[in-house]
Parts: C-alpha cells; sequence; structure tokens
C-alpha cells in the first residue's frame, strides 16, 4: 500500500485510542507518509477537543455513517477504534470498496457470528488488507509462532501443539465502572477498597470475556485469533483495589515449552478502561504498514 504518495487515512472514534492516532499522524514522521483525511464519532464535542489539537484538520466530519460510500472513496485506509459494532457499520464497507482497515474493536470478530468470516473474505476477494494490532498485550508473537499460525491469520485450528492460553487480567475497580455485566452480578465495585482483597469480576472463554467486557479485554480476542480460538483461550478478569496499573499476565503452554508475558500498563488518561499501549500498538501497526523493513513475527 505504501508508495510515493501519502496514504489517506479515516479514523471512526475519536476516544482515547483514535486521538493518540490522530495525533501521531499529524505530529509525527508518519505525516509525510500519511494524510487524515476523515474523523467519524457520534460525539461532536469529542472530534471538537480533538481538531483543536491538530495542526490539520481533516477535510471530513461525520457523526454517523451517512454518506459513507462517499466519504470511503477519500480514503486508502479505515481505523476503527470506537466500538464492537463500528466494525460492522465502516469496516465492513470499507472492506467492500476495496479499502484496507485497522481493528481495534477486534472483540467484534468474536462475538458477531460470521463476522470473522465475512472479514476474511472481503479481504481476500477485494485484496485488501485488514491489520489487527497486538494491543495492550505483549507475546502474540510467540502464541503465533508456536500456534504454527504464521501470518496466516487466525481463529482456532490450533496449529503446532499449544495446550493452553490462559489470560489473567487486573484493573483498578474503576476501570470496570458502568460495566454492564458487573452490575447483573450485583457487583458493588465500590466495595473494592483498598486494604480489601481483590476480586474476580470474571472466568471463562475469550468469548464470553469480550462479550461482557467489550471495553476492558480486546486483547482476549487478539489472542485468541492468534492461538487457539476464543472458546479454549480462557480468560480471569479482576478487580484489585491494589493495583495502579492495568495488569495483564499471558501464559501459553505447548510443544515448544511455557511462555510467560506480564505487562504492567499505564492507563489511558483520557479512559482508565483502556490502556495507553493500546493506543501505542496501532500507531507501532501504522508504521509496519510504512516500513519496508518488518522486524518480528
Amino acid at each position: 500500500m505504501a508508495g510515493t504518495k501519502r496514504i489517506r487515512v479515516g479514523v471512526v472514534g475519536c476516544g482515547a485510542i483514535g486521538s493518540e492516532i490522530c495525533k501521531a499522524i499529524d505530529g509525527s514522521k508518519l505525516e509525510s507518509e500519511l494524510e487524515l483525511r476523515f474523523l467519524v464519532d457520534n460525539h461532536p464535542e469529542r472530534i471538537e477537543r480533538l481538531c483543536e489539537s491538530l495542526k490539520r484538520k481533516p477535510e471530513i466530519i461525520k457523526y454517523d455513517s451517512t454518506g459513507l460510500e462517499e466519504i470511503l472513496e477519500a480514503v486508502d485506509l479505515v481505523v476503527e477504534c470506537a466500538s464492537q459494532a463500528a466494525v460492522r457499520e465502516f469496516v465492513v464497507p470499507a472492506l467492500r470498496q476495496g479499502k484496507d482497515a485497522m481493528i481495534l474493536s477486534v472483540g467484534a470478530l468474536l462475538c458477531e457470528p460470521g463476522l470473522f468470516e465475512e472479514v476474511e473474505r472481503l479481504s481476500g476477494t477485494k485484496g485488501c488488507k485488514v491489520y489487527i494490532p497486538s494491543g495492550a498485550v505483549a507475546g502474540v508473537d510467540g502464541l503465533k509462532s508456536a500456534a504454527g499460525l504464521g501470518d496466516t491469520g487466525g481463529g482456532g485450528d490450533g496449529g503446532s501443539g499449544v495446550r493452553s492460553v490462559e489470560l489473567t487480567t487486573r484493573k483498578p475497580p474503576r476501570g470496570f465502572e458502568g460495566n454492564k455485566y458487573v452490575k447483573q452480578q450485583g457487583i458493588n465495585l465500590a466495595s473494592i477498597k483498598q486494604g480489601k482483597r481483590a476480586e474476580t469480576l470474571f472466568e471463562g472463554s475469550a468469548r464470553e470475556a469480550v462479550r461482557h467486557f467489550p471495553e476492558n479485554v480486546n486483547v482476549a480476542a487478539s489472542l485468541s485469533l492468534a492461538g487457539l480460538g476464543p472458546e479454549a483461550t480462557r480468560v480471569r478478569i479482576v478487580a484489585d483495589p491494589s493495583a495502579v496499573r492495568n495488569v495483564h499476565e499471558v501464559e501459553v503452554l505447548g510443544e515448544f515449552g511455557r511462555l510467560f508475558v506480564r505487562v504492567e500498563n499505564v492507563p489511558s488518561r483520557a479512559n482508565p478502561k483502556t490502556s495507553f499501549l493500546a493506543a501505542l500498538s496501532a500507531i507501532a501497526t501504522l508504521r509496519g504498514i510504512l516500513s519496508p523493513l518488518r522486524v518480528g513475527t
């Protein structure tokens, strides 16, 4: 996709991650090779706040998907960082028009039946690329290698003898505020105070995890697509009052040996439910698209 002219980018979602991506395009070395053409967000105040921080305001500002076919003509790459629903609403139409796409709300590929297969089929028939950053977790390269999937993408055939993949996520209680599943379970986050024991909010499959915690564990979806799939990948989510960072621990067992990775992420200043590393991962993916030299699996 990289050539002599700049790659035209449209960003869907101007929250914590989307804003960091836009600022990176606008104010770094990426600016010479990427051009921010449109922003979409259903919160006008987010777009306004973001645009105030940019040197170059994009030409097209939208608050919904009205007229999407026309604005897609103005870009080469659509970056989704809004919500699981936005993958269906914006990424699928982009792929139908032969546009490349980056998906941050990767949990959508597990939660909506047939969506992963549709995205995979469209990217193949239309000759476009779909990029899924590692997000706020490390170890995806090692898992892909151990599972024998390489760059072919995933979804669960397991590959070469990986026996188990487990993710444990620990965050401060406030990182789960407003979560519907927590409320339905009758868990009082305010009662999980400093000095008290951590409380497990969820244990189950990656598919269940991203359904119940769509804003917290997209990393579970990425790991499942790289390895054993959404049912065999196990997830534990913990509210820990002693935690000052968002912690992800990944353990993979298989014929290759044991992989164990612990990442202590600084929460995003704009949104404690997500980690700053998630935005940095997306920006690194953009750099990888542009670079002729690729490091890692």
